[in-house]
């Protein structure tokens, strides 16, 4: 904490007798102002934001009670060391009233005001409450000694689409990665508004919730309203970016779960459904409750090939079965198998398999025999 006085007197001496002769540094005290009377001392007191006052009590115009107590309104924080040649009960009755932490009589003893302010900066210290914002980014057990770097986060559209895309297209890696970065590039910017940052994590969770959604990870799009308005709330940037973490990473292992059960479950539907020959991969996507882009990129990312491509499989293997029985004409195969169009059928089943139909029988009866 850094420990700023202000001296106010309407004699010059006094004060530069204070300035010259008094070691601040050794106080721990890194600024030192001055005022020649109350109205310039409540002037400096809203530019430089005194956490001492040591004022003289009386004053042309305004004396240092009446000035204490406007300072005191703008600054309830604020320490008030009294100085007067005069032992007047009245103004040390008004002294104690105010809770001042001193009351030292003219001539001045710099022994005694040197000790009086050694107690008040580490009472100050003691109690010291970090600044809101240097508490954001350095969290509470942080070391506020030393001002904010004076940095600002330039925020770069073009890096939180990517992000975007990442999260949307599963790139789990590389989007957990830049997503570290940014953290690390707003840890390093503490001039940043924390409300700028906040909006910021806002707009990472709109994706994340809405890649969620598409993908119907549940256990992530549940979490909606906590990580808009709860975990948005949170004391410090770790704390927050902790939070969003988390989060992204439930989304990332729920896909990966998801697609490696969407193969079994695709290949279960379409085993119960392949003579249907209505059947579309939008009536699949449909029925199992995928958005049906999502379904056929899933589902040829972990089984390796398309949806269309195992429909056929399972058709021309059941047709290899049908076509065992001599007594089924090939349109009855054909329809039984999902195909309308029988010439069609004969055509996908020779490309398939490598033979037409009508030598496939052939083959497999002269086998048989």
């Amino acid at each position: 904490m850094k420990v700023s006085v202000l001296l106010v007197d309407d004699e010059k001496m006094p004060r530069e007798v204070l300035k010259q002769y008094i070691d601040w540094k050794a106080l721990k005290i890194a600024s030192v102002e001055d005022a020649e009377d109350a109205e310039q001392a409540l002037e400096m007191a809203r530019k430089h934001r005194p956490d001492i006052v040591i004022s003289d009590m009386k004053m042309p115009r305004m004396n240092g009670l009446e000035l204490a107590e406007k300072i005191r309104q703008m600054y309830p924080e604020c320490q008030f060391v009294f100085l007067s040649g005069y032992t007047d009960k009245e103004y040390l009755k008004g002294a104690i009233k105010l809770k001042a932490a001193s009351y030292v009589e003219k001539p001045i003893d710099l022994q005694e005001i040197t000790s009086v302010l050694k107690e008040i900066v580490q009472e100050l210290q003691t109690n010291a409450k970090p600044d809101p914002q240097l508490l954001f980014y350095r969290g509470e057990n942080g070391d506020f000694s030393y001002p904010s770097n004076g940095k600002e986060y330039v925020y770069e559209k073009a890096r939180f689409v990517m992000l975007a895309n990442l999260i949307r297209h599963k790139h789990r890696q590389e989007a957990m990665a830049l997503f570290e970065r940014i953290y690390q590039e707003i840890a390093q910017c503490e001039a940043t508004p924390p409300e700028v940052v906040r909006n910021l994590y806002c707009q990472i969770v709109f994706c994340l919730l809405s890649a969620a959604e598409s993908r119907q990870v549940t256990s992530v799009t549940a979490q909606g309203d906590y990580l808009l308005y709860t975990a948005a709330k949170q004391q410090t940037l770790a704390q927050l970016w902790e939070a969003l973490g988390k989060a992204m990473e439930e989304y990332f292992q729920a896909t990966e779960r998801n697609c490696q059960d969407i193969v079994t479950r695709v290949d279960a539907y379409l085993a119960s459904h392949y003579s249907d020959s209505a059947l579309t991969v939008q009536s699949v996507a449909a029925d199992l409750g995928f958005v049906h882009t999502y379904l056929c990129s899933a589902y040829k990312k972990h089984a390796g090939i398309t949806i269309n491509q195992k429909l056929t499989q399972l058709r021309m293997e059941r047709a290899k079965q049908l076509l065992a029985d001599p007594s089924r004409k090939l349109y009855m195969v054909a329809h039984e198998v999902g195909y309308t169009d029988g010439k069609y059928f004969v055509k996908l089943f020779t490309k398939e398999v490598g033979l037409s139909p009508k030598l496939y029988r052939e083959n497999m009866i002269c086998y048989e025999e």
